[in-house]
């Protein structure tokens, strides 16, 4: 992706890189990093059925098991430590390769010093695993849960997949010099042996200064192709080398771990695997067609249907790129066959797909509720009302659109005789249509069900992933018979090359965040944003904006944990409900899904409909960030539209 993020976890092939030259000892090795991805990817149809049988049991008796949430905790993230050296084989992690397009020179140089980090950073954190697993062990630490389970049970399994990361990454440098490789081993032998300094090598530094040295490094290590993962947490090595105690290394494990060990953080992999599992199936086709036989008649009634079918789709799968696909690859030939504009089409599916992290349950909003400490359920309402604005507002633009072709196509058809399929008329019988819905509707029931079993409180939002993850792998087994070991295989391991990628950043950008908030760095920055005084809505305008300029490089994900404990703080101060700033972020982050440079949404329509031209692609999208924008405003000027639901809800 010229210029912008590399995103392959979610378009990634299932097979490992070829190599020319085979070692029996790494053939054994990859053997071993393969067995284990797919263990996992068992894992996390386990953690749904935990929860599924917790959910079941907790309505027969009356109350609820006392080892379902830190079974799941075990699973699923034993799981993403187990799977990392296989995402990490196939590239699946997103990086910002800004650097390697705006400077070519010394490309190679510059990734040999990026892969070097990368292996040094690895192999450190794998030797505080196994010091965090030995103490665990010497002093027979427990969880402090009800249930009490050992924790040398999570710590040895994040022992294991950290070593086998740390593998991997030394097998990947070795590759490409074994001098390189053997420099970075020997320098973090001597530093893991060294005797640590009694102070910090640093301090007494403004925190100002600190602030600005932390941001530019930050920014040095991400542009330069570093993955996001890796750069974060390389960058909160570094500073807690610099200007921490030495013993806050040893805990860099131990954070992350707790930071992970959170059963709503860890329901974005059963999210997505419900969002997968759909996604696999030809739900998405079959729900276009069903809205398309309804609302063929309305002008511009294929653009609607679309558009439709995407926040239908979005709220099943909770996933813009999957959202995209789906609806995507049903939709875009349907619209082109009928004479719609290659751009025009692209628009439609890019624009639509955003809903994905706007709709509930949405991965970025969870995230945005951990992060902000705000109810998940009432974040989750409260984007019903804005995702519908939205959907309205695509379909009335859709409508437009569609007049201007079609008089277009009638002024050519008049004058040149050029007939465009733009001006051909189609017709649904009443038994075609209601066939149509009659057999999308399990997976409008599987929406509903999940909403209904969230809100009426029979669920935590994590059972209610693992729930709905249950429930869709059921319906896609029964509807469309994928329910073969093979046919499911890739659903989970799909969802689990997706899901260790995003825990992954989620656990470093948690790291990265405590870290700037033991040196005051979040706090010091708030106090000045808070001390400028700014007006109400400047305030927030600059705050929108530098959301903007963060998406044109980072993901959702990461711009919610790098920058709440920064914004948040000083949006409370001016009054604003953080409820409804959350909705209207996630809004503005939704541009970022469809603008270059990044434009994710951008490049998975151009990897399903590979003959529209990328230029096409973007100036079709362009218009829907415009409306992204009038919805923006709408929102501040009516902020009901977000506060309403919620309000009258849950009171």
């Amino acid at each position: 992706m010229s210029g912008g993020a590399q995103h392959d976890a979610i378009l990634a092939t299932d097979t490992l890189p070829a190599v020319t030259v085979r070692n029996p000892v790494i053939a054994v090795f990859e053997a071993v990093m393969e067995g284990a991805f797919k263990l996992s990817a068992l894992a996390l149809l386990a953690a749904a059925g935990v929860l599924t049988f917790g959910v079941v049991m907790g309505h027969l008796t009356g109350r609820g098991l006392l080892w379902q949430d830190e079974v799941t905790v075990f699973l699923i993230s034993g799981a993403v430590f187990l799977s990392a050296a296989s995402v990490q084989a196939r590239r699946g992690h997103v990086a910002i390769d800004f650097l390697d397009h705006a400077f070519p020179y010394a490309k190679d140089l510059r990734h040999a010093v990026v892969e070097a980090g990368i292996l040094a950073f690895c192999l450190i954190f794998a030797w505080k695993s196994g010091m965090l697993l030995a103490e665990a062990v010497h002093e027979g630490q427990t969880s402090q849960s009800a249930w009490g389970p050992p924790l040398w049970i999570p710590y040895s399994v994040l022992t294991l997949g950290m070593a086998l990361l740390a593998l991997q990454v030394m097998l990947q440098v070795g590759r490409r010099s074994l001098w390189l490789l053997a420099v970075v081993v020997a320098g973090v032998a001597a530093f893991l042996l060294a005797t640590p300094p009694v102070k910090p090598l640093v301090s007494g530094l403004p925190h100002w200064l600190t602030g600005i040295a932390y941001a530019t490094v930050t920014l040095l290590v991400m542009f330069s192709g570093m993955p996001i993962a890796f750069a974060l947490g390389v960058v909160a090595l570094i500073f807690m080398l610099l200007f921490m105690p030495a013993a806050s290394v040893d805990t860099i494990a131990q954070n992350f771990y707790e930071e992970l060990a959170n059963v709503i953080i860890l329901a974005i992999p059963l999210f997505i695997l419900k969002g997968a599992t759909i996604g696999r199936s030809n739900a998405g086709k079959d729900l276009y067609s069903a809205l398309h036989a309804w609302l063929h008649r309305i002008p511009g009634g294929l653009g609607v249907a679309n558009t439709i079918a995407c926040g239908l789709f979005a709220a099943m799968a909770g996933s813009s790129p999957a959202t995209c696909s789906a609806i995507g690859s049903a939709g875009i030939p349907e619209m082109r066959a009928r004479g719609y504009s290659p751009g025009f089409a692209a628009g439609i599916i890019a624009a639509g797909g955003t809903l994905g992290i706007l709709l509930p349950p949405s991965v970025t909003m969870l995230l945005y509720a951990v992060a902000a400490e705000v109810s998940l359920g009432r974040l989750f309402l409260a984007g019903i009302g804005p995702g519908l604005l939205l959907i309205t507002l695509f379909a009335g633009y859709s409508v437009l659109r569609y007049r201007h072709e079609y008089r277009r196509a009638e002024r050519a058809a008049a004058s040149h005789g050029t007939h465009s399929a733009l001006l051909a008329d189609e017709h649904y019988t009443t038994r075609q249509k209601i066939r149509m819905v009659v057999w999308v509707a399990p997976f409008v029931t599987i929406l509903a069900g999940v909403m209904v079993v969230l809100y009426a409180g029979w669920a935590t939002p994590s059972e209610t992933a693992g729930v709905g993850a249950v429930l869709a792998l059921l319906v896609i087994g029964l509807m469309y018979g994928i329910w073969r070991p093979r046919l499911l295989m890739p659903i989970l391991t799909g969802t689990l090359r997706e899901s260790t990628m995003l825990l992954m950043i989620i656990g470093m950008s948690l790291l990265y965040a405590y870290v700037m908030s033991h040196l005051r760095i979040s706090q010091a920055a708030a106090d000045w944003i808070i001390g400028l005084a700014l007006s109400k809505w400047f305030l927030l305008a600059a705050i929108l904006l530098f959301t903007v300029v963060l998406g044109f490089f980072l993901p959702p994900v990461s711009i919610i944990l790098m920058t709440a404990p920064i914004i948040l703080p000083p949006l409370k101060a001016a009054g604003f409900d953080l409820i409804w700033f959350g909705v209207v972020m996630t809004v503005v982050m939704e541009m970022g899904l469809i603008h270059p440079p990044v434009g994710l949404n951008i490049f998975v329509i151009k990897n399903i409909a590979p003959d529209i031209p990328l230029r096409d692609i973007i100036w079709g999208t362009l218009p829907f960030v415009l409306i992204m924008m009038v919805a923006v405003v709408a929102c501040c000027l009516i902020p009901g539209i977000a506060t309403w639901l919620p309000g009258a809800v849950m009171g």
